[in-house]
């Protein structure tokens, strides 16, 4: 009896061993990370970030990856960030001009002229100033932002001349820096969301995509339009955006870390960005698909008229 006493009290002692050092090493903060896409500059961020402030905050934060939005459509995980149910979403900014209409900016044509052109705007002290603190009266802070790659279109068809447009349901953001510019050229701007897309483009809702390569590749629209045409009227720039409340509640220290190993994080992005979108390009033509440019006077027109239309919506 003694000795089942002793053993029955050794147990009770180690299990309280246990759930002590339990509660020691647990993180303190959860962090759910979202984005609508899916082995892109968005998810490589979250991928970089994850390991770097865990460790970074000694485990008190704890980080979940959800790309291909798996935390649901990106107007619930904006909803999410303004409730603090979502910690963080890494998305375009299009997408909360709805919240504040200033988020239609980066999609204007002629904002960015090339990607160091992008990357060096974004990482100038007063644009970073001016542009990030705009949604925190809505419940959302800005902590980084990736340039991401050039605009292009994907159709079923060739597109040699800007008229070859004309008529055509395009795909873009909900953003009239997108949809005017597509007016303007006498094409149909659809707008829709990513996940609808394919479905849309394969029966027949849409004749065509103005959007990014490397997510034409990454969701292997190869088999439903084969023609991307590299026409470049905007670069992409895409927030990382965390929740106030959440953010609130950190410690200092730790809201500290979370900016600065998000900086950290953006800055080391550049040279995978450029590899990534290349490898996506090679990817795309080894699958059967095809790449092109269009004639420089076509080029051109198609710029002067995205332009005219883009400082329309800016008066």
């Amino acid at each position: 009896m003694k000795l089942l006493h002793w053993f029955t009290s050794a147990v009770f002692v180690l299990a309280a061993i246990f759930a002590v050092s339990g509660q020691a090493v647990a993180a303190d903060f959860t962090m759910k990370i979202g984005t609508p896409t899916i082995n892109d500059i968005q998810h490589e961020w979250m991928k970089r970030f994850e390991p770097r402030i865990e460790k970074r905050s000694n485990g008190a934060i704890e980080v979940e990856l959800y790309p291909a939005s798996q935390l649901g459509a990106v107007p619930r995980m904006i909803e999410g960030l303004q409730f603090g149910t979502v910690e963080a979403l890494v998305t375009p900014s299009f997408f909360l001009s709805g919240l504040e209409k200033r988020n239609s900016i980066l999609a204007a044509t002629g904002l960015f002229n090339s990607m160091e052109h992008c990357r060096k705007t974004t990482s100038d002290p007063e644009f970073r100033d001016t542009l990030f603190p705009i949604m925190e009266d809505r419940g959302i802070k800005t902590i980084a932002i990736l340039c991401s790659a050039p605009q292009a279109f994907l159709t079923k068809n060739t597109i040699n001349a800007v008229d070859d447009l004309k008529g055509q349901k395009i795909r873009v953001l909900a953003s009239p820096f997108e949809v005017k510019p597509m007016e303007a050229i006498g094409a149909s701007p659809t707008p829709m969301p990513l996940g609808d897309v394919a479905p849309s483009l394969q029966r027949g809702v849409i004749d065509g995509v103005s959007s990014l390569p490397i997510v034409f590749s990454k969701f292997k629209m190869h088999t439903i339009a084969k023609h991307i045409t590299m026409t470049r009227l905007s670069y992409f720039a895409v927030p990382v955006y965390v929740s106030k409340k959440w953010f609130d509640s950190l410690p200092a220290a730790l809201q500290t870390a979370v900016l600065e190993e998000a900086k950290t994080v953006e800055d080391g992005l550049a040279e995978w960005a450029d590899a990534a979108n290349n490898q996506a390009m090679e990817e795309w033509k080894a699958a059967g698909g095809m790449v092109g440019e269009l004639p420089e006077a076509e080029q051109k027109k198609l710029q002067d008229a995205a332009t005219a239309a883009t400082l329309a919506v800016l008066e």
